[in-house]
């Protein structure tokens, strides 16, 4: 592989990675949590068609994965020039279980034990398509796959509520048709199921929002 870098017929794409962070992202969470990431290349056929590489470094399933990934960091892969290629990357927190990444194509998603407000649950992708000219770097911003549904009331509702004596300290919420897998590369989602997500403390996060 060393060779083909020198003789010329491969280049080197660098990632530099950025996870979404902010109240623009529908989160309260800063997305700091996500300390894992794993990624794998896929080369478009001649039909356009998607095929995984077991490039140099890769897994058994043909993935990078990262147990110290933070927001800012660059990963580096070597690949053949003149050819194109997508790259799908998704970042997690390695102490969560509720996604199995085996196949980029088809994250699937476990809703077993759901808990409201549980950042380790925050996760983060995104896929590039690019041709391979000469060495390069490509700004990467991954993005949170999953919606956050805020439910919140009125300042004088709340108010209102603590002074007859009622004093809300947990949330619970029922989810229909809830996906249950997600491709990376065309972010299409499959399946479907009820998700009940558990009474659980309201974070103490302030949350801004524009009322119109």
């Amino acid at each position: 592989d060393e060779l083909d870098v020198q003789s010329g017929n491969e280049a080197q794409v660098s990632f530099a990675l950025a996870t979404e962070g902010g109240i623009a992202t529908r989160a309260i969470s800063d997305g700091k949590s996500a300390d894992k990431l794993v990624y794998a290349v896929y080369k478009l056929d001649a039909n356009g068609t998607p095929v995984l590489q077991n490039v140099v470094g890769s897994n058994e399933n043909g993935q990078f994965v990262k147990t110290d990934f933070k927001s800012g960091d660059n990963v580096s892969i070597t690949l053949a020039k003149g050819q194109t290629y997508q790259v799908a990357f998704w970042a997690q927190d390695g102490d969560c279980s509720a996604y199995t990444t085996t196949d980029l194509q088809n994250v699937a998603v476990d809703y077993a034990n759901a808990a409201n407000n549980a950042e380790v649950r925050d996760a983060f992708f995104k896929t590039v398509k690019f041709t391979v000219a000469g060495n390069k770097t490509i700004d990467v911003v991954l993005k949170r796959p999953f919606a956050q549904i805020n439910v919140g009331v009125y300042e004088s509702d709340w108010d209102a509520a603590v002074a007859s004596g009622i004093t809300i300290k947990d949330s619970k919420v029922v989810i229909n048709n809830a996906a249950t897998s997600i491709n990376l590369l065309t972010g299409a989602v499959d399946g479907s199921t009820e998700v009940t997500y558990d009474l659980s403390a309201i974070p103490n996060e302030t949350l801004e929002v524009e009322t119109d």
